[in-house]
């Protein structure tokens, strides 16, 4: 082969490196974002990265000489020393508009990941198909994406980072992933954008309006992590496939184990202490947590989004687990649609990868009233029940105070079949809260009384004191009554008896 040959070959590479050129790169330095060959090196471990589809463009005559790679990259490498498959969107190149050959690469990783088993994640900055390659009859033969992100669900794991306009088609794929991070003040999210809106329904609005990043995490719920920067998304990605196996037929990653604070006596002693006898007297449930899990660390999905139920990421003694746990300074630690709908996709998720659940109740209930019934309430918490009684994963579930109705089942009650069942001293289970209870059986009796406000009273006491959790030990309903310095130790017993008996294989696809 003669060295003009060779330098043809190299003279295309770096073309194709160049992306959409300087003046396009240095507008997307200046909005402070990383361009695609960037996010793909920081994503990945060094010098990992193996690209495909280096050499691809357009083949559209008016679009070929500005199309270097179509405007994706394409390939794999790893992340922890595991091997990943990635798709990266380059904005600097036709406003990252999807072109039909840059499809075909994607399409190309995509079948690999489900190949070989191993992750999938798209770094997303698109705009819609390009209407010059996609317009007419044609658009009767599109959307395999769709399909070939329903075969990867639930096999391997799925990320998206939302890092620029990724109206339409993009946000479905998007949602079809297990984990969405979005970055705020450049990633949005929605059916369509603004000029979409305009000619659909007349109606002048902004990406904003539509789906900002901080909309789609606290609003909607569509994004599961909101990253300040393109850096702090990546980091998020990492740090989420880092709980999670590179597909259904393997377990989860161990870590290092490292010890808790309430291993320590100081932190034995503040565990103790952080939850009040007094049942309306509301505690910090995140440093709960902190104090129970491997140094202190947590890793939440959906933080912004149905506040009053914390989902989270963490390990116990180097093992992965999700956690579930009420939050009493959000509503008192009710649970409404929207923490319902993201514990639903939580607990799927960890199902489907092998995740064991450990759930921290105390919960007055579900959310009640006109309001929330026009949410659907009762078909969204039949469909969390149905995921909690469907999870096939080992679960530890700690009652610290209130067990209320099924808000108590589905955050893993008797009938979930826990691996282990305890509660606190300060735990009380009933039916509904006692105060309500005791309000609908004697409002007529109370009423009458000569002293209404202290015949209630006198009732209130009966009603708690039959909900006791020593009640409920007595009656065999829960394993046993703990100190709290105890509830780490449980914790790490049901994932010792359980480890040998877990069997990884496909169990089920992950719905949005």
């Amino acid at each position: 082969m003669d060295e003009d040959t060779l330098k043809e070959l190299e003279a295309r590479r770096a073309a194709a490196r160049a992306m959409g050129g300087a003046a396009a790169l240095a507008k997307l330095k200046a909005a402070g974002k990383l361009d695609t060959r960037a996010r793909v090196e920081q994503l990945l471990d060094p010098g990992s990265f193996r690209e495909i589809g280096l050499l691809a463009r357009s083949q559209h005559g008016a679009l070929k000489a500005r199309t270097p790679a179509d405007g994706l990259v394409a390939g794999w490498g790893t992340i922890d020393g595991r091997e990943v498959y990635v798709a990266s969107e380059d904005a600097s190149v036709i406003a990252g508009t999807r072109g039909r050959v840059a499809e075909a690469k994607s399409q190309r990783v995509r079948d690999l990941a489900l190949r070989h088993r191993r992750p999938f994640i798209a770094l997303m900055e698109a705009g819609a198909g390009r209407f010059q390659e996609n317009n007419g009859a044609i658009a009767a033969g599109l959307g395999a994406r769709f399909k070939e992100h329903f075969q990867l669900s639930g096999r391997v794991p799925q990320v998206a980072a939302v890092m620029g306009a990724c109206f339409g088609g993009p946000s479905f794929t998007a949602l079809q992933s297990d984990f969405v991070t979005i970055v705020a003040g450049s990633g949005f999210m929605g059916m369509s954008g603004p000029p979409v809106v305009k000619v659909g329904i007349g109606k002048e609005v902004s990406a904003e309006d539509i789906g900002g990043a901080e909309k789609s995490a606290a609003v909607t719920g569509q994004a599961d992590h909101l990253a300040q920067s393109d850096a702090e998304a990546l980091a998020a990605i990492r740090t989420f496939l880092s709980f999670l196996p590179s597909s259904c037929d393997a377990m989860p990653p161990d870590a290092a184990p490292r010890p808790a604070a309430c291993d320590t006596p100081e932190g034995a002693a503040r565990l103790t202490t952080i939850v009040s006898d007094n049942h309306r007297r509301a505690y910090d449930m995140e440093e709960l947590i902190r104090l129970l899990v491997d140094g202190g660390e947590m890793f939440h999905y959906r933080q912004n989004y149905g506040p009053s139920l914390v989902t989270a990421f963490a390990r116990m003694d180097g093992h992965a687990v999700g956690i579930l746990a009420n939050n009493p300074m959000r509503m008192a630690g009710a649970i409404d649609e929207k923490g319902i709908q993201k514990a639903r996709k939580f607990v799927d998720t960890c199902d489907a990868f092998h995740i064991p659940l450990v759930f921290l109740v105390d919960c007055p209930g579900f959310m009640v009233g006109p309001e929330i019934e026009n949410q659907r309430m009762v078909s969204l918490a039949s469909r969390f029940l149905n995921s909690v009684i469907g999870a096939s994963v080992p679960k530890a579930t700690i009652v610290l105070r209130k067990a209320v109705g099924l808000a108590y089942l589905a955050m893993g009650g008797r009938v979930m079949a826990p691996d282990a069942l305890v509660a606190w001293p300060t735990a009380q289970f009933d039916v509904m809260g006692p105060a309500a209870g005791v309000e609908l059986t004697y409002g007529k009796e109370i009423a009458k009384a000569a002293d209404p406000v202290a015949r209630r009273r006198e009732l209130l006491a009966g009603a708690e004191a039959q909900a006791s959790a020593y009640l409920a030990a007595e009656m065999a309903l829960i394993d046993d009554v703990i100190t709290p310095a105890e509830t780490r130790g449980v914790i790490l017993d049901v994932l010792a008896r359980t480890r040998s008996g877990r069997v990884p294989s496909f169990k089920h696809r992950i719905d949005p």
